[in-house]
């Protein structure tokens, strides 16, 4: 992201600019000076600072990090009732009894459900699928569903990215139906009346890493169910591809366990995908390698379409497909959806913009809705305007008596806990530190606008509302080789808790400014610094080419990518900020 013209006269100008409440600003913070690393003197000294910022100061601390070999996960019979959930399945194979699975209907949930269906089968069990409407049905567990499924015969029902809060529903289940939960959502104050609860972040779990993804869980639940009842015929590594998918969409720390997940998924997808995953890929036009960033912003958003904008169960027949003629009209489908599905985000934020520049400039949240604002896409939305002018976020579809809402947050804001300050005022809620879904009755919601902006006030304090660049090291143009993208790629997949190593480059000259792509939306950069030249690109950030001219001079923060093109290798920078190149100092790390 480029920065606000309000700071350096670089960004789009128009209609995005403000009277009161202003754009996000930024604070570019530089990285301590690099000291001795015994051990790591072999690799480029860019590297080595992006090490030292990474605490790997010697050899032996580096060694984790390439340590991705899923074979030395931690056992998972330490996930508690572990051996309860594989001993119920067993026995429900055994006795020919129908199994349910019960998914979400985002691609957690959605990835989860299928690596369940795909694995047990494989096992010889009778299995069908359910995954709840989000405009009929909302999240988790419903007992018009249970009773549906127990009405079809399933007399197991195993849960995917839901139940660890529906006590409710679990203790009005069907006689004789047993319920397995699988899960990975915070625990509230009362465990749900189920056989088997299986969630990392439960109490008394002695699992060492808690920030696996739902279907992270599902496929530690194959493995489980592999080693104690059905040596070789489960196969859960086949499908790590829509594993790493889930874990990467799901926007789950991207480290420990996570890592070898993911790592593991992107080889098979770039080698041996499925045939759903085969048809994803194609109609958004990746070929390998596949990358985290093509999981987050491409395929995740395809998969998530179904559920926003129609029904997730489409999505999950994609990912089942066996063949590709089955997959292929689903995948472009999903496509259609997909384009839909940004039309109507791009609606929103359009509309709320309009309202969020009349607050005022010391405002700490945004809360608003509208009648005719699509609840598939309310998140998204919310994320967009949390993107342009960071403040914890709360848009709502007022549509019916029961106002439904998400809500996204920046760092250091966590919203169960806002939600839970909130809590007598809202009819339902749940989530996670930075995203989450509430309800509230119509006639409540003035007062919970108001509760959610002095709990703001208040939490938020003194906060400038700037959003933190972390530079992880600084570098001439050329550094920039082939030979230091391999480097940085050992620290890969990045996303969230491992965030891709941003550099930075002072005094670059402007060669040429241009847009590119259908629309022109977009901004490539020719630059040069006295060392060597090279080509930037930043999305969407077409408007700051005429405050780019020939012979400018400026500082650039931006990731590095490397890229094969006519069997040449070239290194290509992906721009996230840029500043004239006079400026005041910059923050060190630690102040």
């Amino acid at each position: 992201m480029l920065a606000s013209k309000s700071d350096t006269q670089l960004s789009q100008s128009g209609a995005i600019m403000r009277a009161a409440l202003k754009k996000e600003r930024r604070n570019w913070i530089l990285p301590e000076p690099l000291r001795a690393q015994p051990g790591l003197e072999a690799f480029s000294p860019v590297f080595r600072q992006i090490l030292h910022g990474r605490g790997v100061v010697r050899k032996a601390q580096l060694d984790p990090w390439l340590q991705t070999d899923l074979d030395q996960a931690p056992d998972p019979f330490l996930l508690k009732d572990m051996a309860v959930a594989c001993d119920l399945i067993a026995e429900a194979i055994g006795g020919g009894q129908r199994i349910a699975v019960y998914g979400d209907y985002d691609a957690d949930g959605v990835t989860a459900c299928v690596t369940l269906a795909r694995g047990l089968r494989s096992a010889g069990a009778d299995v069908i699928t359910y995954i709840p409407n989000r405009f009929t049905e909302g999240y988790g567990l419903n007992l018009d569903a249970l009773n549906d499924l127990h009405s079809r015969g399933a007399r197991l029902v195993i849960t995917c990215d839901c139940g660890t809060n529906s006590v409710e529903a679990a203790a009005g289940r069907p006689r004789g139906m047993r319920l397995i939960v699988t899960d990975h959502h915070e625990m509230g104050a009362q465990r749900p009346a189920v056989d088997a609860l299986i969630n990392p972040k439960q109490p008394e779990c002695a699992y060492p890493f808690d920030g696996l993804a739902a279907c992270g869980v599902a496929y530690k639940l194959l493995v489980a169910l592999e080693r104690r009842h059905y040596p070789g015929a489960l196969d859960p590594s086949a499908s790590l591809d829509v594993v790493a998918l889930g874990t990467v969409a799901d926007v789950v720390p991207l480290h420990a366990e996570n890592r070898a997940i993911v790592r593991a998924g992107l080889r098979r997808l770039s080698e041996n995908p499925s045939p759903g995953c085969a048809a994803l890929l194609a109609v958004a036009g990746i070929t390998a390698p596949v990358t985290a960033e093509h999981l987050a912003f491409q395929l995740g958003p395809r998969i998530n379409a179904a559920g926003r904008m129609e029904d997730a169960m489409l999505a999950l027949q994609l990912l089942m497909a066996e063949t590709r003629e089955l997959a292929d009209p689903i995948a472009q489908k999903l496509q259609e959806q997909n384009a839909q599905r940004q039309q109507l985000t791009a609606d929103i934020v359009r509309e709320a913009r309009a309202q969020v520049v009349e607050l005022d400039s010391a405002a700490a949240v945004i809360v608003m809705g509208a009648s005719h604002w699509p609840l598939g896409v309310l998140g998204l939305a919310a994320s967009r305007l949390v993107e342009e002018f960071y403040r914890p976020t709360f848009v709502f579809n007022t549509e019916a008596e029961e106002w439904r809402g998400s809500a996204r947050s920046i760092e250091g804001f966590h919203l169960v806990d806002c939600l839970q300050d909130s809590a007598p005022l809202l009819h339902r809620f749940g989530g996670h530190a930075m995203a989450a879904g509430l309800t509230v009755l119509a006639s409540r919601f003035d007062e919970l606008k108001q509760r959610l902006e002095q709990y703001a006030a208040r939490r938020l304090n003194g906060n400038t509302f700037a959003r933190p660049i972390t530079i992880e090291a600084s570098a001439a143009f050329a550094d920039l080789k082939p030979s230091l993208h391999q480097e940085i790629q050992m620290l890969a997949p990045f996303g969230v808790g491992n965030r891709e190593p941003l550099l930075l480059s002072r005094e670059v000259e402007v060669v040429r400014a241009e847009t590119f792509g259908a629309d022109r939306r977009h901004l490539r950069l020719q630059l040069r610094d006295r060392t060597a030249s090279a080509e930037a690109i930043a999305f969407d950030k077409a408007g700051a080419a005429p405050h780019l001219p020939s012979g400018r001079r400026i500082d650039i923060v931006y990731a590095m990518q490397f890229e094969r093109w006519d069997g040449l290798d070239r290194v290509r920078l992906h721009l996230r900020d840029l500043r004239s190149a006079v400026q005041p100092a910059l923050v060190l790390a630690g102040v």
